[in-house]
């Protein structure tokens, strides 16, 4: 079965996004007293970024979905939305992500998110 993202193409593939999770650094916020948490990486893929259509962009805002980003990479069963994406210095949230069948070499996982504002503990 083709993929059902066929107009993906692998050239737009040209940043690594870091997935991973928050993890107490060891250090404690001096006013709140709680442990202060850090982005940990677990794993790097190749991807690139999905353009969004106008009603694609205005679906996403009735869903209260703002500021929203959709990365594209090969599928990975591994890709869960308990995860974060790092890209840069950029932190996101996954809102949704829509997974290709897996079944050939051009199985694409589109990955729904926005942009997080950094925690503190």
């Amino acid at each position: 079965m083709a993929s059902k993202h066929t107009s993906i193409e692998i050239a737009r593939m040209t940043f690594k996004l870091e997935f991973g999770s928050y993890t107490p650094s060891g250090e404690t916020n001096p006013n709140t007293g709680e442990n202060i948490l850090e982005f940990a990486p677990q794993f790097k893929k190749w991807a690139g970024l999905w353009n969004l259509t106008q009603t694609e962009q205005l679906t996403l805002a009735g869903a209260g979905i703002k500021d929203a980003v959709v990365f594209f990479v090969r599928h990975d069963k591994n890709i869960t939305s308990d995860l974060t994406i790092r890209r840069g210095e950029k932190l996101y949230t996954i809102d949704n992500i829509n997974y290709d069948d897996g079944l050939t070499a051009d199985s694409f996982d589109l990955i729904t998110c926005h942009h997080e504002v950094t925690k503190h503990g």
